[in-house]
């Protein structure tokens, strides 16, 4: 399990962080961020500075809900790389490792993990982790999730029906939102890695572009790129599979996310800022984040973006 030790901070902001006292340096969390990160004097740490957000664009985000143990789950991945590869910068996906309750045999682990009965592993690598199991428990009951492979796009319930489909009915989804393209919400973030701790802090601004009702959450999750493993497919394991763009957890540990303050009017932005260490091993290049705004209700997606660390 990846370890998500980090620290939070978010200011309620209604105008510009270039407007706050130290403008060389807006960011003040002392306590909730973790300094240490930064390989320097944090008083130099270079704060973000967002310019005036143009996009009219509303994304996608594929949820795409798996196995390594899923036969069938290699061909609905196969369907949400494309859909992502033919959208760029649009349509983006998460593989989410956890089944209608949480954790079924498809995402459970061999039981001779590290004995001679199993001296390849196969099947030893905890892709699951603790939102995700969380996500599959909500969505276990009425929102239409029985099964691996199924996944969602925005979390949108369609036509009044159930919020998960199975990966023939993605593209004809995709092209819905994509179309209608309505966007309420924008978001856009700046990220500061620093090799030398292989550590990084995101800054997000969002902005309400209508006046909502109801509440709203920000969550970001963290997603490697590529993991070469172990994967059943059609009965046939797989010892150098691909798996694409793997969840591995939100950078507060925190399923649902943060909650959005105010009163969600056209213009308002908040700003959040995060510090995360990066597992030992890997490098900024081996992830990116998907960061998104949720309405709390109903769980639909507003909007979601890609960021490079």
């Amino acid at each position: 399990m990846i370890n998500k030790w980090n620290y939070i901070f978010f200011a309620a902001l209604s105008f510009s962080l270039t407007s706050c006292d130290k403008v060389e340096n807006p960011i003040k969390p002392a306590v909730l961020l973790d300094t240490t990160i930064y390989p320097g004097n944090w008083d130099d740490y270079p704060g973000p500075v967002f310019t005036q957000n143009t996009n009219t664009l509303r994304n996608v985000l594929l949820e795409d809900y798996t196995g390594h143990r899923c036969p069938n789950c290699p061909e609905a991945a196969a369907v949400a790389a494309d859909l992502e590869a033919g959208n760029p910068s649009r349509v983006f996906v998460a593989s989410i490792h956890a089944g209608p309750g949480g954790l079924t045999s498809f995402q459970q682990l061999a039981s001779d993990c590290g004995l001679a009965s199993n001296p390849t592993n196969e099947y030893c690598t905890e892709f699951f982790n603790t939102e995700s199991l969380a996500y599959g428990a909500e969505f276990q009951t009425g929102f239409g999730f029985f099964g691996n492979p199924q996944g969602n796009i925005n979390r949108i319930s369609f036509d009044g029906s159930t919020m998960f489909q199975f990966s023939n009915e993605w593209n004809t989804r995709v092209s819905e939102v994509l179309t209608a393209n309505d966007l309420k919400v924008n978001i856009q973030a700046q990220t500061n890695y620093y090799a030398e701790t292989n550590g990084f802090y995101l800054h997000v601004e969002t902005e309400f572009l209508q006046d909502l009702a109801g509440e709203y959450n920000l969550s970001v999750y963290l997603i490697e790129n590529s993991v070469v493993d172990f994967q059943d497919s059609l009965g046939n394991v797989l010892e150098d599979y691909h798996h694409h763009n793997v969840f591995r957890g939100c950078l507060d540990g925190l399923a649902w996310g943060q909650s959005i303050p105010g009163d969600h009017t056209t213009g308002e932005k908040k700003y959040f800022d995060y510090s995360y260490s990066l597992p030992t091993g890997t490098t900024n290049g081996d992830y990116h984040l998907l960061i998104y705004v949720h309405d709390v209700e109903t769980y639909e997606i507003l909007q979601v973006i890609k960021q490079d660390l």
